[in-house]
C-alpha cells in the first residue's frame, strides 16, 4: 500500500511482461499495458513535480542569503546611525527585541514578517537618511524572499495532489493482482509454482 510509483512501474511492467510472455496468458496483457503506462506517466510528473521542488528550495536559499546580507548591513547602518551606542534610536527602534544577527537566524516567515516592521518604521518618515537608503534595498530584498518562498510552497502543494494519484493506482494494481492470481489458479489448477512464476515482479527480493 505504501509502494513508491518507481516500484509501481517495476511491479506493473514487470508482470506485463510475464503474462505477455506466454501464449496462455497474453490475453491476461492488455490491463497490465494500461497499468504499465499510467504508472510511467505519474513517474514522470513525479519527477518533473520533484525537479521543481528542488528549484524552487535553491532560488529560496539564494533569496534568503541575500536578505541576510542586506540585513546585516542595514544593521551596520543602524549602529553607525545610533554613534554605535545599542540603547539609543535609531537602533531601538529596529532592534529593540531582536538583532540585526538574530534576525538572519529566523525562519523565512519571522523574516519576512520582522522586515515588513522595519519598513512600516522607515515609512514614518520617509525623508530621513535611513529611509531613502534602507526603504528601497530591503524591499527589493524581501520580495524576493517572499516570492521565492511562495513559489517553493506552491512547488511543494503540488505533490499532494500527485500523491494522492500514486495511492490510487496502488491501489487499483493491488486489486488487479489479486485478479490475476485468481485468474491463474483457474488456469494452471494445482501448480502453485508456475502460478507464481508470473508474480515474480512483486516481490521485494526480485532481482531484476
Amino acid at each position: 500500500a505504501n509502494s513508491s510509483v518507481v516500484t509501481t512501474v517495476d511491479v506493473t511492467d514487470g508482470t506485463c511482461a510475464a503474462v505477455e510472455s506466454d501464449p496462455a496468458t497474453v490475453a491476461l496483457a492488455a490491463k497490465w499495458i494500461a497499468l504499465r503506462d499510467k504508472a510511467d506517466g505519474l513517474a514522470e510528473t513525479e519527477r518533473k513535480l520533484n525537479r521543481e521542488v528542488v528549484r524552487a528550495r535553491s532560488r529560496l536559499n539564494v533569496q534568503d542569503g541575500l536578505w541576510d546580507s542586506t540585513v546585516a548591513a542595514f544593521g551596520r547602518a543602524v549602529v553607525d546611525a545610533s554613534g554605535g551606542r545599542r540603547t539609543l534610536p535609531p537602533y531601538t527602534r529596529f532592534f529593540i527585541k531582536v538583532t540585526p544577527s538574530a534576525a538572519q537566524e529566523l525562519g523565512i516567515d519571522k523574516e519576512i514578517e520582522l522586515a515588513t516592521s522595519w519598513l512600516a518604521e522607515l515609512a514614518r518618515d520617509p525623508s530621513e537618511a535611513l529611509a531613502q537608503t534602507w526603504t528601497p534595498r530591503l524591499k527589493t530584498a524581501t520580495d524576493g524572499l517572499q516570492t521565492a518562498c511562495t513559489q517553493r510552497d506552491q512547488a511543494v502543494a503540488a505533490l499532494g495532489p500527485h500523491h494522492t494519484s500514486v495511492a490510487l493506482l496502488v491501489g487499483e494494481v493491488n486489486t488487479e493482482l489479486d485478479r490475476l492470481e485468481g485468474d491463474l489458479k483457474k488456469l494452471f489448477p494445482g501448480d502453485p509454482t508456475r502460478v507464481a512464476s508470473y508474480l515474480a515482479a512483486t516481490r521485494s527480493n526480485y532481482q531484476k
